[in-house]
């Protein structure tokens, strides 16, 4: 695919560079740099003319009757190994007029894409984790030219993508009426679900929340009071709650066969959008969050241990009358922040009174807090962070997708023609047996058609050690 004036030429480049650094480095962490720098350089030489090589190999084996070379395009690529020029022919249909470029066709490059898969996948899981900012300011250590609005660009892209899938697998059940097609069975499932206020810039509302929703099969214990979620799968979405357990409904139907489950719980913290979801899993019991029952209870009785061991014997017994009258008789004891506490308290268990009832579900629970704060919160919510409705929505489905293990999923999607790369890059075996004195007679020919070798810079390293050694007869051997 490369003849010997492109290896040539690339071992002198990373030569002439190294010698030049060594020379002229002031300590080690700058020849590191320049090394690294000289690397990339040279890969991006080399992978420029072996594109180049298929280009034109693409062009020599078109059917000429239907296709015409219209000229050459170019378009400024990046990848890990920094930014290059990729020229390539653009063809016509001489009988349709349609145009393409069988280059970017065969590495299934898409039309507008200037970062490569590697790279993207790269700057997506950084931008998970840090702001834009900060996430193109590291990957500029590894590529130059990697600008804060690149990897906004990357996030909304697969942002967007995330959108439609989950926008499709929600239509394809509540619009189109399709059964989730989901085949696993298991006896139960557990829901949890909570929201994360976020602040929100060039909107109406100044404050917007994502909703959150983890479903899973089971825990299994890793270590002491630790706990991993069993297949679970995450969906969130800064959208209405509607649409939320729809896409929930939909995302679990086709993974499990929901008219099989026997038991689901949802959990939450007595939300009024969490108990939507009653109304899309049919049979599933709702639970109160025993985590956020015992902060409204320490809350409120935090100074009054008696009080305290009272309410939470009561709510063991599932005992209403006894729960309300107890806290009645509290609140009448009290005056001003505290009473106003046991009085919010009051009106939380009554209006939760059915989810701390199934007791032996909500003990099963309790994972949500943890998972939104890893998943979510520390990214939207961190210092002086601002969303759009769209970014972060697009923001929420990446995150998700990375709790699922998916997101790589949406950085590689670019489907090479694999048989004929292969074919292209198959070294073709010589049909004659080279003669015993052939390799000579073209390490002599090296020798005396290359000016460098016994020129004024004769003695330079990369001329002397280099340049000379592949024109001995047994290098020339290897490339006849």
């Amino acid at each position: 695919m490369l003849d010997i004036r492109h290896i040539v030429g690339a071992v002198l480049l990373f030569v002439k560079g190294l010698v030049k650094l060594i020379g002229e480095c002031e300590d080690f962490s700058e020849l590191e740099k320049g090394v690294h720098k000289l690397c990339q350089d040279v890969c991006n030489q080399i992978f420029t003319w072996a594109l180049e090589k298929i280009d034109t190999r693409l062009m020599n084996e078109r059917d000429r009757s239907i296709w015409e070379v219209v000229g050459f395009r170019a378009k400024t690529a990046i990848s890990t190994f920094g930014e290059f020029l990729l020229k390539r022919r653009l063809y016509r249909n001489k009988e349709t007029g349609e145009t393409k470029f069988f280059l970017d066709e065969l590495l299934g490059w898409p039309e507008r894409a200037r970062v490569t898969p590697y790279l993207k996948e790269l700057a997506i899981k950084l931008s998970t984790e840090l702001s834009f900012g900060r996430a193109a300011e590291i990957l500029s250590y590894l590529v130059p030219h990697i600008s804060t609005m690149t990897i906004w660009h990357i996030v909304q892209e697969v942002g967007e993508i995330l959108q439609q899938e989950g926008e499709e697998k929600r239509a394809a059940v509540f619009e189109n009426g399709e059964a989730p097609a989901g085949e696993k069975v298991v006896p139960e499932l557990r829901i949890e679900a909570d929201g994360v206020i976020v602040n929100l810039q060039r909107e109406k509302e100044k404050r917007g929340e994502v909703k959150h929703i983890v479903t899973y099969e089971s825990k299994k214990q890793i270590g002491r009071n630790r706990f991993a979620l069993q297949n679970k799968l995450m969906v969130s979405t800064l959208r209405e709650s509607q649409v939320a357990w729809e896409e929930a409904y939909a995302q679990a139907g086709g993974r499990w066969d929901l008219e099989q489950t026997k038991e689901i719980h949802i959990g939450g913290d007595g939300a009024k959008w969490i108990k939507e979801g009653l109304e899309y899993f049919p049979g599933a019991v709702y639970c109160l969050d025993p985590y956020h029952l015992n902060r409204h209870l320490t809350e409120a009785l935090w100074y009054d241990e008696e009080t305290f061991q009272k309410v939470g014997a009561s709510l063991l017994n599932s005992n209403w009358q006894e729960t309300q009258a107890i806290l009645t008789e509290a609140i009448k004891k009290t005056r001003g922040n505290r009473k106003k506490r046991l009085i919010k308290l009051l009106h939380y268990l009554e209006e939760n009174w059915t989810g701390i009832i199934n007791s032996a579900g909500a003990k099963r629970l309790g994972t949500i807090e943890g998972q939104i704060q890893h998943n979510v919160a520390r990214r939207m919510k961190r210092l002086g962070a601002k969303w759009t409705t769209t970014g972060g929505d697009r923001m929420a489905r990446l995150l998700a997708a990375k709790a699922n293990g998916e997101l790589s999923n949406y950085a590689s999607r670019w489907p090479v023609e694999h048989g004929k790369l292969k074919e292209i890059a198959q070294i073709k075996p010589v049909e004659r047996p080279v003669e015993k004195q052939k390799a000579g007679e073209i390490g002599e020919w090296l020798q005396a058609t290359i000016p460098a070798l016994k020129g004024p810079f004769a003695d330079r390293p990369w001329i002397k050690h280099v340049l000379r050694e592949l024109t001995r007869p047994e290098f020339a051997a290897l490339i006849c």
